[in-house]
């Protein structure tokens, strides 16, 4: 009996429903045809591949990884104000 090989997007996938969506291994498990022990470990991959490296933590890269995400979300925020102040006006004089 040959192994079934599943692609790295369907992991993904099934461990996004587990972690995102808030389903049970056990759910996840009857849904997708998979062990809950399979489930386990690719949930433990995906950890694993997020954790940082040592190299990463350098104070000089996590300011400068900071201030362009400061940089980042002020601009997503003036966009998201501008788009409100667009929906309220259109609201207004929508005839």
């Amino acid at each position: 009996m040959s192994r079934k090989s599943y692609s790295n997007e369907f992991k993904e996938s099934a461990v996004r429903l587990m972690v995102m969506e808030g389903m049970t291994a056990s759910q996840v498990s009857q849904k997708l045809c998979v062990s809950e022990a399979l489930l386990y470990k690719w949930k433990q991959l995906q950890v694993s591949k997020l954790k940082p490296s040592s190299a990463s933590l350098d104070p000089q890269t996590l300011v400068s990884e900071n201030e362009q995400l400061r940089k980042q979300l002020a601009r997503a925020e003036k966009i998201n104000e501008i788009l409100k102040k667009t929906v309220a006006y259109f609201a207004e004089h929508e005839n």
